[in-house]
Formats: C-alpha cells, structure tokens, sequence
C-alpha cells in the first residue's frame, strides 16, 4: 500500500476505531427491558453502525479505485489551486448570532421544553439567518417542530425536556392528541 493511499484511508481508519469504541459503551446501557418497545440503546447502536458503515464505504472504496479522485482532509491541504477560487459572502454577525441561538436554546431547553422551546429555536433562526418570509418562517417552523415531535416522542420513544408549566402543556397537549399520529 502506497504512502498516498494509506494517509487518505487513516481518518476513516481511526472513524472506526472511534465507532467500536462508541458501539462497546453503547452495550453497557442499563436498563429494565418493556416488551414491545426499543431499548435505550438501540438508537445510539443504529447510528454508531452507519458511521462505521461509511468509514468501512470509505476505505473500500479508495483501496479499489486506487484513491483516483479522493479528496480527504489531507489531500484538501496537498493541492495546488488549479484556478483561482471565487471569494464567496462571509457573514459574521449570522454565524455569531447562530451560534449565540444555539446556546440559548441549549441552556432555555428545560424550561421551554422540546416543543416549545424547539419552535421558537427556529423561527428565531431562519429570522437570524437572513430569510425574512413570515408566512414560511412561521409554518416550517410548526411542521419541523411537528414532525421532530413525533419521530422523537413517538417513534422512536426519546425522553425530551418537558419544560416547566406553562410550557409543558405544550408537550402534554401533543401527547394527549394520539389519533393524529
């Protein structure tokens, strides 16, 4: 195996490394088996085994087309510029007001609870972001908020904050409308 080839599969090599790591501390979860419901595992194990499942993608991959037209964080930095690299917008003030929403949803989370605090994370970020239609704002912000609150509370059975009252009832209110889901 060539020096070239073996630098470009390392990073997947060490993904997964990473991701028996993961997958081994995921079989050590506790808890009490209910029949007829996932464990608290089985959702952390499913991912974990994607991302071993493109590492092992990845590295097959470049070992049979030979690492022709790979390009790795390695290789991103090896390259010469073939042509000159168009300079596209920077906006700082979107990234720190993102970042800075990120963190205030992330500490206000418990109080506003999943749903809650979920829809207003969104509309305040499309608004941070620059996209200004109210009516699209307001509305994609209901029906992510919707359809996360049923792939996480329904499916796929994840304990999410509550939040405190007044807020809670707007995680009771989705749980006690189950005929629409």
């Amino acid at each position: 195996m060539d020096k070239t080839l073996f630098r470009s599969i390392l990073p997947y090599i060490a993904g997964l490394a990473i991701a028996s790591g993961l997958y081994w501390y995921a079989t050590m979860i506790e808890y009490t088996p209910r029949p007829g419901s996932l464990g608290p595992g089985a959702w952390p194990k499913l991912a974990i085994l994607l991302l071993a499942a493109s590492c092992l993608f990845e590295i097959v991959r470049r070992i049979i087309v030979g690492n022709r037209d790979a390009t790795g964080l390695i290789e991103a930095f090896e390259r010469e510029e073939e042509e000159p690299v168009q300079k596209t917008p920077v906006y700082p003030r979107m990234l720190i007001g993102g970042i800075v929403l990120m963190a205030i949803y992330a500490v206000l989370l418990p109080y506003l609870g999943f749903i809650f605090g979920t829809f207003l994370f969104l509309v305040a970020f499309m608004y941070v972001g620059g996209f200004w239609r109210h009516g699209t704002v307001w509305l994609t912000s209901t029906v992510v908020t919707l359809l996360t609150g049923i792939l996480f509370l329904r499916i796929a059975y994840v304990s999410l904050p509550r939040g405190v009252e007044p807020f809670a009832m707007a995680t009771d209110v989705f749980f006690k409308i189950p005929s629409l889901w």
